[in-house]
Formats: C-alpha cells, structure tokens, sequence
C-alpha cells in the first residue's frame, strides 16, 4: 500500500525497509511488542496479514512518528486495516500536544485507506484513557468498541536488585524465597524444537484447563524464530534441585525484549510447580534477566478487569506501576 505525497497534506507517510526501521525504532522510550518489526512478521507469516510500516514525516519533512498497519485484503469487499498499539512517537510531547497531533495523523490516514480501498480502520492507540483522548476520537468519526481496554504494569529496571526485591509486595517476595528453598532452579533455555513443543503442549493444556483463546501455536513459533539487536524471545524453566532429568520442567516462562522494554508473555506451571512456587522464581529471574540484558522496564503483560483473580493478584503483588490505555476504536472510510 502506497500513501502519495499531496502538498494539501500536513503529513507524509513514507514506507520504509527494516533497517530505517532499527534506526527509528531505537529511538522509541517505552517501547511495545505490537509494534515490532517481528510481530508484524509474526503476523504475517501465522495469520496472513499484510504488513506496512511507515515513518510518518511533519510538513518540514523531519520524522516525527512511525507506525505498523496491519491489511487484510478481501476480493470485491475491499480492505480491513488494524493498528494495534501505534503510531509511536519520536519524541517525548505534551500529552495536549500529542492528542493533537495523533488525531490529526488519523484524519489523514482515513483518507489515505479510502483511496487504497480499506474501508475499515481497528485501532488501539498508544494514548491514555482520559474524557479528553475519547471526546477527540469521537470528533474524527471513530466509536469506541465494548471491548476491554489494554491495561498493564511496568517495573522501572533503573532500581538495583535490592531495591526491586524490596518494593515487592511481602508475601511475593516470601513465595519467592519459598521457591528458591525448595530448591527451584530457573535457567534460560535454547529455542530448540523439543523445548518449544514442551512450552508449547504446556500452554495449550492451560488455555484448555482456563479456557481461554490466548496466543496461536503458529504465533509462538513465528515469535520464537525471530532475534537481532532489538528483540530477543526468552525460554525460561523451571525444575526442583533434586529432579533426575532437565528434560521434565515444573514450569515455563517466556519473555520477549523489543526495544527498551522486555514483556511477560507466557507463564505456567505443572501441579510440582505449584507446589514449589515456581511461578514466583520463574517471573522474579526473567525480571533480573531483562535488567541484565540492558532492558529499561518490564511490563507485566496484561492487567485489567478482564484478568483472572488469581493472576492479577499475582501481578499486583510485584507492586509495579500501573497504566491503562483509550481501548479499541473503529473507523469506516466510506462515509
């Protein structure tokens, strides 16, 4: 998909390749997996989305955004476009600054997916939850849509070890050191096949037993296959000191680094587990492991009113600090 340069325009969406994206991408504070390169390829390649990414450039051409949109095409019907989490600035304005100039940059994309004929526009925008940010969207023509807003907690990675382990909330940090007495033994481990199919039989037990969607098969592994100077997919497991055979963990934990921020994805754990707190020891070393790999946060990966109780209990007890996003929107370019 190809946006002109019109000179009525006040902004100028340029495509561009992977490493123009690096560059900008390092830029980014408070990086998001949504928007990475690599989850847009993972999207690609496990759901059939097409991917454009944009650096989105002001009237004096300096770059002041980009974005990742993600197209489906259908035959006669035309185009579904979805922007989950951006665009994302490059530089730190106030946040009335910032409103403006985001709906502003919507306006035009509107218009620019009308010529490409996409008529529809799902988007999760990269702004807070305020009467505001909503009263702004709905002018531009977008309606909010029922479903639970994106909401998380993040953990300043700035703290030194001590610090961090202090502020945790005392019967986490007591779970945790539980853990470690009973000998859990946490260890970073290779994306092989074999480790892969552990993690990925465990998560497809628990999204079975909780009955919940979550992520695909074909996602994890699309996400798993990816790795550069700004991304890594982390495999953490559990086992107890005294097991036989590493090749049987107790629990599996997966974090992805993007950018400045490293993300909770994926955490279970087998009845042992439990048992042993592996959770807790699993969760505290992919923390201490993302501060070691030169992360700035890490974001706890979903907490909202739609989280289960024993899981946001798990999470609020990290004391992180909490944020909340604007939620879903849906915007139709054939009016």
């Amino acid at each position: 998909m190809f946006f002109k340069k019109n000179k009525d325009h006040k902004y100028d969406f340029k495509e561009i390749t992977f490493s123009e994206w690096k560059v900008f991408w390092q830029r980014i504070i408070n990086n998001n997996l949504l928007q990475s390169w690599h989850y847009g390829n993972a999207k690609q390649h496990s759901e059939n989305w097409n991917v454009n990414r944009y650096v989105i450039n002001d009237s004096f051409s300096m770059p002041i955004a980009i974005v990742q949109v993600l197209i489906r095409k259908y035959p006669i019907v035309g185009g579904i476009a979805r922007i989950n989490r951006g665009p994302l600035f490059l530089k730190d304005y106030q946040e009335e600054e910032k409103i403006e100039i985001f709906c502003d940059i919507l306006k035009q994309l509107l218009r620019e997916l009308k010529i490409n004929r996409c008529w529809i526009l799902q988007i999760a925008p990269e702004l807070p939850d305020t009467i505001n940010v909503r009263q702004k969207l709905k002018q531009i023509g977008l309606r909010k849509m029922k479903s639970i807003p994106w909401a998380s907690a993040k953990i300043d990675l700035s703290e030194n070890e001590v610090t961090l382990l202090m502020k945790l909330n005392g019967k986490w940090r007591n779970c945790m050191r539980k853990g470690e007495k009973l000998g859990v033994i946490v260890k970073r481990v290779d994306l092989t096949e074999s480790n892969l199919d552990i993690l990925i039989s465990s998560y497809n037990d628990l999204q079975k037993n909780r009955r919940f969607q979550g992520l695909s098969t074909n996602l994890i592994r699309n996400l798993a296959q990816a790795s550069d100077e700004n991304y890594d997919f982390n495999l953490f497991f559990a086992w107890q000191s005294n097991d036989d055979c590493e090749t049987n963990p107790i629990g599996q934990l997966v974090s992805i680094r993007s950018g400045d921020t490293t993300m909770y994805l994926i955490g279970t754990t087998n009845e042992k587990g439990r048992e042993t707190q592996a959770n807790s020891v699993l969760l505290w070393k992919s923390i201490l492991y993302a501060q070691e790999t030169g992360s700035n946060w890490f974001d706890l990966g979903g907490l909202n009113s739609a989280t289960p109780k024993g899981i946001a209990e798990f999470k609020k007890g990290l004391n992180a600090t909490q944020y909340s996003l604007i939620g879903e929107y849906l915007g139709f370019t054939f009016f």
